[in-house]
C-alpha cells in the first residue's frame, strides 16, 4: 500500500487510489467541480489543482495517483493561488442571481467562492455572455447561464442511464449544455441530475420554489419504493417532509436513486392519511379508539384461537413482522405474507440501473423470519370454507385482490392494519391506524441480504403507531406480552430469533447496513463485526 504524505499528514492508500481520493477519505477538503465519487474522472474544471513535490508544475488532484512517497500540497502559496484563478475563469459569465437560485445554500460556487475566492470581478455586468435560462426538460428545469460545463451530467447520462440525452453544442464563450432539439429527459432518473449539477443549472422541477435548503432537517432513511433498498435522505421542515434525495452507499446505491422512489415523500403528508381507528357498526365510524380497537381484535383472537389466520406484509419493517408473528403464534393461527408473490421478484431487474420487479422493501426480511409458512391461498381456502372466524391484516394488500373478495367476505372478524384511505377498507371490521416508513424506527432488508436502518424522521399523524406496537398491543391484552419496549428491543428479539441475524444490533448495522451470508457465501460477516 503506497503511502503518501498530504499536507502533512501521512496517509496509506489502496493502489491506484487518487490525490483527490485519498484526500476525501481522510477529510481533507480539495475544491473541485467536475469530479464526482460515481463517475469516471473527466479532469475538465482544473479547479483542483495542487502542488506536489518535484513535479515542475501544479497537477490535477482528481487524475493523479498516488505513489509511495508523493507530498502533497494543497495550500500552499501556488495552489491557493490556482485555485482562485480558476473559480474567477468558471465565474466570469455566471449571473448574478444568487437571491432567486435554488441551489443556493448547496451551491458548490458559493461555497468555493467563500473559502478560495473572494475576489472583486473584473468584468461588467453588462459584458457577460449571456445563455438560455428556464428551459423546460420536463422533470428537470435547464438553466444554462449557471453552467460551469464540468459535464457530470453528460457522464451520469452516458454511464448511469446510458441515455446520452445532454451535450455540449457550440464552441468558445457561448458553450452550453442541450438536450437534442430541448427533448424532455424522459428515463426515470431524472432528479440524479440535479443531484449531480454542483451549481444551479440543473433544478429539480418538483423542488424548485419550494423551500429554502438551510431551513430543511435531514434524515437518514432508506427508500421503501422496491426491494433495492436504496439509502435516502429525508428533508423535512416542521414536520412535513419536502424532498426525498440518495445517499451514498457504494454496496446498494451509488450516489442515485430512482425519480418513483423520490416521489414517494407525497404519500406521507397527505389528507388520505388514517390517523384514528374506527369499527365496522361503531356509534361513531371515527370514534373508535385504538385501545378499543385492540381490545376487539384481542376479543375475536381468544374467541377464534387456531380458527385464525394471518397475512403479514414485506412493506413493513423487521420489527414489525417480528411482532406480527409472534402474534399469529401466540393464538396458533395460520400464517404468510406472500400475497401478489413477491417473493418470486424480490432479485427481478426491471432496469439496469436500481429499480426490481419486487416493489417492497422487506420481501427478504419476511423470508429470513420465514414468515411464509401456510400458504396465502391455503388461507383464502380457508376462509371459503369458514374455517377462519378471525383475519388480520398487517397491511391492505390482500383487500385489493378481486378473487379474494369473496373468500374474506366469509370471516366474521377481519383487522387491518392501514396507512391511507381506500374503498378496499369498507371490507375490514377494525381498521387500525399505522405509521408509515418515515414516521418510524426499524429496520428493512434488501435484496442483498443487507439489513439497513431507518429513521423516524417526521411524527405520525394522530393516534397512528407503528404496526409492531399494534400487535404489541394485542399481545398485552391476549397475557403474551412483547418482551420489548422499543423498536431497538424489538430487534434485539429478531436477532436473537433469526439465523444470520444474531450478531447484529443497531449499533453494528450503522449507517450503511449490514450484509448477511447469501447461499453463495459462505464468508463471515459475523466474524468481521466481532473483529
Amino acid at each position: 500500500m503506497p503511502k503518501c504524505t498530504i499536507d502533512g499528514k501521512e496517509i496509506e492508500v489502496p493502489p491506484g487510489t487518487t490525490v483527490i481520493e485519498a484526500a476525501d477519505r481522510n477529510g481533507i477538503e480539495i475544491p473541485h467541480f467536475c469530479w464526482h465519487r460515481d463517475l469516471a474522472v473527466d479532469g475538465n474544471c482544473r479547479m483542483c489543482l495542487v502542488e506536489i513535490e518535484k513535479m515542475p508544475k501544479l497537477q490535477i488532484a482528481c487524475n493523479t495517483v498516488v505513489t509511495d512517497g508523493m507530498v502533497v500540497r494543497t495550500n500552499s502559496e501556488k495552489a491557493v493561488q490556482a485555485h482562485r484563478t480558476t473559480l474567477e475563469f468558471l465565474l466570469v459569465n455566471h449571473p448574478i442571481d444568487c437571491p432567486v437560485c435554488d441551489q443556493a445554500g448547496e451551491c458548490y460556487l458559493q461555497d468555493q467562492y467563500m473559502g478560495h475566492g473572494l475576489y472583486g470581478s473584473k468584468v461588467e455586468l453588462e459584458d457577460k455572455v449571456r445563455k438560455r435560462k428556464v428551459v423546460d426538460l420536463g422533470p428537470i428545469m435547464l438553466d444554462a447561464e449557471r453552467c460551469v460545463l464540468c459535464s457530470r451530467c453528460l457522464r451520469f447520462e452516458k454511464e448511469v442511464t446510458g441515455t446520452n440525452s445532454f451535450a455540449f453544442v457550440t464552441r468558445g464563450d457561448p458553450t452550453q449544455i442541450a438536450t437534442f432539439e430541448n427533448r424532455p429527459i424522459s428515463h426515470d432518473y431524472a432528479g440524479n441530475l440535479a443531484d449531480v449539477c454542483p451549481v444551479g443549472a440543473l433544478l429539480s422541477h418538483d423542488f424548485r420554489f419550494k423551500m429554502r435548503v438551510w431551513f430543511l432537517k435531514t434524515h437518514e432513511s432508506v427508500c421503501p419504493g422496491c426491494s433495492t433498498g436504496c439509502n435516502v435522505s429525508v428533508d423535512e421542515r416542521d414536520g412535513e417532509v419536502q424532498r426525498l434525495r440518495p445517499r451514498r452507499n457504494a454496496d446498494v446505491n451509488r450516489s442515485w436513486m430512482c425519480d418513483p422512489g423520490r416521489a414517494l415523500y407525497k404519500q406521507i403528508d397527505v389528507t388520505g392519511r388514517i390517523s384514528g381507528a374506527r369499527a365496522r357498526g361503531a356509534a361513531s365510524w371515527e370514534g373508535t379508539s385504538v385501545a378499543i380497537a385492540l381490545d376487539g381484535v384481542a376479543s375475536a383472537l381468544k374467541e377464534a384461537g387456531a380458527a385464525s389466520a394471518f397475512l403479514a406484509s414485506p412493506q413493513g419493517t423487521n420489527e414489525d413482522v417480528f411482532a406480527f408473528k409472534a402474534l399469529a403464534e401466540a393464538v396458533g393461527g395460520k400464517l404468510d405474507f406472500r400475497v401478489g408473490d413477491p417473493h418470486l421478484r424480490v432479485r427481478e431487474r426491471i432496469d439496469h440501473v436500481l429499480q426490481r420487479a419486487d416493489r417492497n422493501p422487506n420481501t427478504q426480511g419476511c423470508l429470513d423470519q420465514r414468515v411464509g409458512r401456510d400458504g396465502v391461498a391455503a388461507i383464502l381456502e380457508a376462509c371459503r370454507a369458514g374455517a377462519v372466524k378471525a383475519l388480520v391484516l398487517q397491511g391492505p394488500e390482500i383487500l385489493r385482490v378481486p378473487d379474494a373478495v369473496d373468500a374474506i367476505a366469509k370471516v366474521p372478524f377481519v383487522a387491518v392494519m392501514a396507512t391511507h384511505e381506500g374503498p378496499e377498507l369498507d371490507r375490514a371490521t377494525v381498521v387500525l391506524p399505522a405509521a408509515l416508513w418515515a414516521e418510524a424506527e426499524g429496520t428493512f432488508t434488501n435484496f442483498q441480504r443487507r439489513v439497513q436502518r431507518l429513521r423516524a424522521a417526521v411524527p405520525a399523524p394522530g393516534d397512528a403507531v407503528p404496526r409492531w406496537e399494534l400487535a404489541a398491543g394485542v399481545l398485552q391484552r391476549l397475557g403474551k406480552p412483547l418482551a420489548a419496549a422499543t423498536a431497538r428491543e424489538v430487534f434485539a428479539l429478531v436477532a436473537k430469533a433469526t439465523p444470520d441475524y444474531g450478531w447484529l444490533d443497531y449499533r453494528a448495522i450503522g449507517p450503511q447496513g449490514r450484509a448477511l451470508p447469501t447461499a453463495d457465501d459462505a464468508a463471515a460477516p459475523a466474524q468481521e463485526a466481532r473483529a
